[in-house]
């Protein structure tokens, strides 16, 4: 009787999840693997099942949840995003498994994988139980106090993991495999004597073939969780070394490729079997080789597939061309971001980032642009060294710019120099809870701003870039004397007739559609509960805080005053309503809010005295 394998992805709880539907391609390439080896495979991906998103219940909360909540700078809920445990359980209880095999890619979201783990191990007591993903790649001694699990599997693990599990479910030595932790003295290695030491294998050599390897077999997903969008990954490893990046831990630094023959047939089996036209390349630098790009590009429009692919990881400026960006266009790109992290020069060599700048970045969006591609800069905000005045500097700079752009706060991520950094500096220690490297957690800060002053910053900036034409509408009215709130709020209003992306997606939760006095109704799809999945379900009332929040940034970064913002009990005709005023007003805020107020201007006056400059520098 063939060996039963489940492989699971668990849900997450966090402050705020934000995460596309994207399918589970990991767990696809390694059920094909197993598949090909005689098991029977079955997939569960926790996240697709958003209809069972809520609050998490005070009652429900761990000493992680708590330790987040209590270092959140403002946000005081957490969401469980993705199937309930109930319906986990109905799962687990449905088939007589040999092995269950946990992914988890995030450390900060290690708890509901390790949770998991023990909900398998309760009702499958003979199932071994695996976990695999980064954070066992990155962080195998905390996976490894985890009980439930009898294996971890670290790095990629095509190449060995029917192996791995074969020898799991017979009781055989693990000791001859690469790349698995596991606890000695558990039937898992033919020591002598039994000990409390852990065996870690070193890993094996990264796979160089990646033709060989079986398609993502995306039969055991249902594919209109993830509106019918596949996930392709043509190439694996990136050379560069940006600080703040862990994808040398997992996948290496040495690039590897998939044919421009094999990337095509995989996309022209997903049109032709599964009517599928739709894709995410979600490679790690898909650009580094410029050829291969072009000779993908040629095979896609030689076969006439008709398909639409975005580019969710960004791509650099280097060697982008004309000639680049035309082959991508015609091919079928739609969407992509250029990264930029920031536009000081200096700070970018510090984060080895110096072979761009934000006049490439400019240029490079202006050429996707023409071919009618979506494209937008990446910024970081509260890099190591950086300070408040820098940060809001590059969004002004790239407001100033014309460039499109979004942010994301700071934090060091296990297995990225800027995590070792960050040890060396004191700014954290090796008993953190590793929970609190949530992106949107804010617990840590960085080493020149405080959790508040971070949680602030990019607020502040978020707004700049989700209203970059009335920040700059707003510079301009100060100049003929103080603006009321009434004004701002209408002005607002004025410019958030198109706050939703290409494809109608909500890229900053706060769309106001209503102004009334100083009160703000949210559009019912623009808010934070609609972004996290929750809108029409049992809620506090103060949860949509990052929505008040970005429109409280919003009208004091155009009236020069900080406001602050208060959610409204209840909805009404189902749309969040918050309160404006100048009471209650967080000092850090008034502070990031008069220092963004300042370098704004002082830019305009540079731009002014310098009118060829436009605010790009080199």
């Amino acid at each position: 009787m063939p060996m039963r394998v489940l492989l699971i992805k668990p849900p997450i709880r966090s402050c705020m999840v934000e995460i596309g539907r994207h399918m589970p391609i990991g767990l696809a390439y390694l059920a094909a693997q197993l598949r090909t080896a005689g098991m029977e495979v079955e997939i569960f991906d926790s996240l697709a099942w958003t209809d069972d998103n809520h609050v998490v219940s005070p009652e429900n909360y761990t000493d992680a949840d708590r330790a987040k909540l209590d270092a959140h700078p403002r946000w005081r809920h957490l969401v469980h995003w993705g199937a309930t445990w109930e319906r986990i359980a109905g799962k687990l209880r449905s088939g007589s498994y040999d092995v269950v095999g946990v992914s988890c890619m995030f450390t900060p979201y290690y708890e509901p994988a390790y949770q998991l783990a023990r909900l398998a191990r309760e009702i499958l007591p003979e199932a071994r139980i695996v976990l695999g993903g980064q954070h066992p790649t990155v962080a195998h001694h905390h996976a490894m106090t985890e009980e439930a699990f009898d294996a971890l599997v670290l790095g990629e693990a095509e190449a060995n993991v029917a192996e791995i599990f074969r020898a799991l479910h017979a009781g055989e030595s693990l000791l001859s495999q690469p790349g698995v932790a596991f606890r000695c003295g558990k039937g898992m290695c033919d020591c002598a004597e039994s000990s409390d030491r852990i065996h870690l294998q070193p890993r094996a050599a990264f796979l160089q073939d990646l033709d060989s390897l079986p398609r993502p077999d995306v039969t055991l997903l249902d594919m209109s969780s993830y509106d019918a969008t596949a996930t392709l990954i043509t190439s694996r490893g990136c050379p560069f070394s940006c600080s703040f990046c862990t994808v040398h831990a997992t996948v290496g630094k040495q690039f590897r490729t998939r044919s421009s023959k094999n990337v095509a047939d995989e996309i022209e089996h997903y049109v032709r079997e599964h009517d599928i036209r739709r894709f995410f390349v979600e490679d790690d630098n898909f650009t580094f080789d410029i050829d291969r790009v072009h000779e993908i590009c040629r095979a896609i429009r030689d076969r006439d597939l008709d398909v639409e692919l975005h580019l969710p990881n960004g791509m650099t400026v280097v060697k982008l061309s004309e000639q680049l960006v035309s082959d991508m266009a015609g091919a079928g790109f739609r969407s992509l971001f250029l990264g930029l992290e920031t536009t000081d020069m200096a700070r970018l060599r510090k984060i080895r980032k110096g072979f761009t700048s934000l006049r490439k970045v400019r240029d490079g969006a202006a050429l996707f642009t023409e071919k009618g591609v979506d494209v937008g800069a990446s910024l970081i905000v509260g890099l190591l060294g950086q300070s408040a005045e820098e940060l809001v500097k590059d969004s002004i700079n790239l407001m100033l710019a014309g460039v499109r752009f979004w942010t994301n706060p700071f934090y060091p991520i296990p297995g990225s120099p800027d995590f070792q950094q960050c040890l060396t500096d004191g700014l954290i220690t090796h008993d953190t809870e590793l929970a609190l490297y949530d992106q949107f957690n804010f617990a840590i800060g960085s080493d020149r701003l405080s959790p508040a002053e971070l949680y602030w910053s990019w607020v502040s900036t978020q707004a700049m870039a989700q209203w970059p034409a009335f920040m700059l509408e707003g510079a301009a009215r100060r100049e003929r004397g103080p603006v009321p709130l009434a004004e701002g709020l209408v002005r607002l209003l004025a410019h958030s007739t198109d706050l939703f992306g290409p494809d109608g997606a909500l890229e900053v939760p706060a769309v106001p559609v209503i102004v009334d006095g100083d009160r703000v109704h949210v559009h019912p799809d623009g808010c934070y509960d609609a972004m996290q999945h929750i809108a029409g379900k049992p809620r506090p009332d103060d949860l949509c805080t990052f929505t008040g929040d970005a429109l409280a940034a919003a009208v004091s970064l155009y009236t020069g005053v900080a406001h602050g913002s208060r959610q409204l009990p209840g909805k009404t005709e189902g749309r969040c309503v918050f309160a404006l005023s100048v009471d209650d007003v967080d000092p850090v805020f008034e502070r990031i809010c008069r220092t963004a107020v300042t370098v704004l201007r002082e830019s305009l006056d540079e731009l002014a005295d310098e009118p060829d400059s436009a605010a790009v520098v080199e």
